[in-house]
């Protein structure tokens, strides 16, 4: 990188936006120069020869790349690098849309428990929820003054205590990867998933899907996928007016006799017994460990 200017690259179809102190001077009393998101898309490099602040960037989708001191790293969902100060560095799209949350640090405070003299990247949980809080930061200045002072004040609070907070230390790439995997289904319990397809968004073979399930999970992936649509069908049961049978349809059981002898197999209850039961029994119903 020692030929490279400091220069940037961004295509017209990236999506960029950003909060600095002088927008959200709250940002100041907790180190924070700078924030934002992007969504990167055909064209998006950038490369600094003297930062001048400690940078944090978050991965959520898509992938990028980051280089400096003839070092790459691969920044994939669910990713976090930090980059110390003063260190020349060069970072952009290796896959189209790249979907990331970024801050600069102030130098003048103390960050020692977050950032040392060498690059760090870590796989972390903390990634997505990163990206929600300073999304809702920036959607937080069209409200009106009140109110969107008080939701400034709580967000800035919540990237505070993230930036923070001890023990957050880097997952195992699989586990990361895997909960990736079962996130997106989470999203869609309607549809019909099987072990195929499942094994295309980690991706990996479907015999290894099974061995990271058995090992991280402790239940095969159909299993797993089961247990999700169960729970989930259990808190509609209790909180929704959903009939049985539309329950059944929301977590992928068009045919009520399946869901309701899915429901009894994981439960030992069907799914109008479960209803009328007294929601703080929740606690003692003796759940299944149900298996495929």
């Amino acid at each position: 990188m020692n030929d490279k200017q400091e220069r940037f690259l961004i295509s017209e179809k990236t999506q960029q936006e950003f909060l600095d102190q002088t927008k959200v001077p709250l940002l100041e009393e907790h180190g924070l120069v700078q924030c934002g998101i992007a969504h990167c898309r055909e064209q998006f490099s950038v490369f600094r020869k003297h930062p001048q602040r400690h940078m944090l960037i978050y991965t959520i989708g898509g992938k990028g790349w980051l280089e400096s001191e003839e070092r790459r790293w691969l920044l994939e969902p669910g990713s976090m690098i930090i980059v110390p100060a003063g260190m020349e560095n060069g970072f952009g799209i290796e896959e189209d849309g790249w979907q990331i949350a970024w801050l600069f640090l102030d130098t003048t405070k103390d960050w020692s428990a977050l950032v040392t003299d060498e690059i760090s990247y870590l796989l972390t949980p903390t990634a997505e929820v990163m990206y929600a809080c300073i999304q809702t930061l920036l959607r937080s200045l069209s409200l009106q003054m009140d109110l969107s002072a008080a939701v400034i004040a709580h967000s800035v609070q919540q990237i505070d205590l993230l930036l923070h907070t001890p023990g957050i230390a880097s997952q195992p790439r699989h586990q990361v990867r895997l909960k990736r995997v079962f996130d997106r289904v989470q999203r869609q319990l309607h549809k019909e998933w099987d072990v195929q397809q499942l094994a295309a968004l980690y991706p990996c073979s479907e015999p290894h899907l099974h061995r990271l399930c058995q090992q991280y999970l402790g239940r095969s992936p159909i299993a797993h996928l089961t247990r999700m649509r169960m729970e989930y069908a259990a808190r509609l049961l209790r909180s929704s007016e959903w009939s049985v049978q539309q329950v059944g349809e929301i977590v992928g059981y068009p045919l009520p006799a399946n869901f309701s002898t899915r429901f009894k197999a994981w439960s030992g209850m069907t799914p109008r017994q479960y209803r009328r039961q007294p929601s703080q029994t929740d606690q003692s119903i003796n759940i299944k460990n149900y298996s495929v």
